[in-house]
């Protein structure tokens, strides 16, 4: 390729989450030679905007709010014809688009712009049957689907009937020779114990679940201080959730946190209670950072973790069996030390960022090359 590829990334937002989080990453890895880089978020900029708009040539965002309903699809139509005059004007031989909303735009405005090539990047298994109907509907406008992990390609071939000759797998990385990683931690667990949650506050990360699981563990006379750093739409129930239990003298509410890393250092336990997921970013950070890790069993969380090897798992939904694991570790700082080791070794091994830039970069290649599954 002589000239460099114009690639246009379009997602829903910019605010915090591990889909923002990751085409930053992204986009700041690619190699400049071979490509050129737009960015474009439908709703107004949030948090990640402005790294974004620093490394990309362009920027745009569309305005579009948080709400959903028929306001929302009164105001997508516009939004998506703005869309593809961005394209149009940017000359994009290849939209990259992250999260729903995004894909759907993507591929409706590229049907205005012949010679755009559609790559729809699906982040979570989706629990909402309408959106696999609209996929259904319209997947043949899009020329490629990546999954973030193996059980979310699963889902779209099963319930989206994607052709899986048309959908690869491409894994979510980290920088795993990056700076200020925290250190081992210490031999004797520390009391209180530091457990975080770290995530955006919905329904989805299981908020209420692990406030359940902390009121049984502080009722077993154990020690432990809970961390939920973050913002979102359920930002005001989990607040009232832990009033309800009588926990909230034992959580702190950080808000965001920027640097993820320098925030791990001083805990002794991630979680992640989801109820549903993709690929975690927050748990390659804890990978790579060095802190032993609970999460629910859920299939993109298994292809990163083992249980009992370099993570705890338990059943989704489930405080007891939550609880039961937390007390493991807190009772065990051999256990979390071993667990922790193994789950950097494995980060280093299977999830360097450089693996995700270099598979994303070869098929933007394939693409660009007229590539067929």
């Amino acid at each position: 390729m002589d000239a460099p590829v114009t690639l246009l990334y379009v997602i829903t937002g910019t605010g915090t989450g591990g889909a923002e989080k990751a085409l930053c990453e992204l986009v700041e890895r690619l190699d400049r030679v071979r490509f050129r880089v737009v960015v474009c978020s439908l709703k107004r900029a949030g948090a990640y905007a402005a790294r974004l708009a620093a490394r990309a040539e362009a920027f745009y965002d569309l305005g579009l709010g948080e709400g959903a309903g028929p306001r929302a699809i009164v105001k997508f139509i516009p939004a998506t014809l703005r869309l593809a005059g961005i394209m149009r004007r940017e000359k994009a031989r290849i939209v990259h688009c992250f999260l729903f909303r995004a894909s759907m735009a993507g591929r409706l405005a590229a049907c205005l712009c012949p010679g755009s090539s559609v790559i729809a990047s699906v982040r979570v298994k989706e629990q909402q049957g309408w959106k696999f109907l609209l996929e259904r509907m319209t997947c043949s406008l899009v020329d490629c689907y990546t999954a973030v992990s193996e059980e979310v390609r699963r889902c779209m071939i099963e319930r989206a009937h994607v052709d899986p000759g048309k959908i690869i797998t491409i894994h979510n990385g980290i920088d795993c020779a990056g700076p200020g990683r925290p250190g081992e931690l210490p031999e004797n667990a520390r009391v209180p114990v530091r457990i975080a949650l770290i995530g955006r506050l919905h329904a989805q990360k299981g908020h209420a679940v692990l406030l359940e699981a902390l009121k049984l563990i502080i009722g077993s006379g154990r020690r432990a201080h809970l961390y939920i750093a973050g913002e979102g739409p359920d930002g005001a129930l989990v607040h009232r959730r832990a009033g309800e239990l009588g926990v909230e003298d034992s959580v702190t509410f950080t808000g965001v946190v920027e640097d993820v890393l320098a925030f791990m250092a001083g805990l002794d336990i991630v979680v992640l209670p989801s109820l549903w997921e993709g690929m975690p970013n927050v748990l390659l950070e804890a990978m790579a950072a060095g802190r032993p890790i609970v999460a629910s069993r859920l299939g993109g969380i298994q292809e990163l973790v083992r249980d009992g090897e370099s993570a705890l798992l338990c059943s989704p939904g489930n405080p007891e069996e939550l609880a039961a694991a937390l007390m493991r570790l807190m009772d065990d700082p051999a256990l979390a030390r071993a667990l922790a080791r193994a789950a950097r070794r494995d980060v280093e091994q299977r999830f360097d960022i450089a693996r995700t830039v270099q598979a994303t970069q070869d098929l933007y290649e394939r693409i660009a090359r007229r590539w067929r599954p």
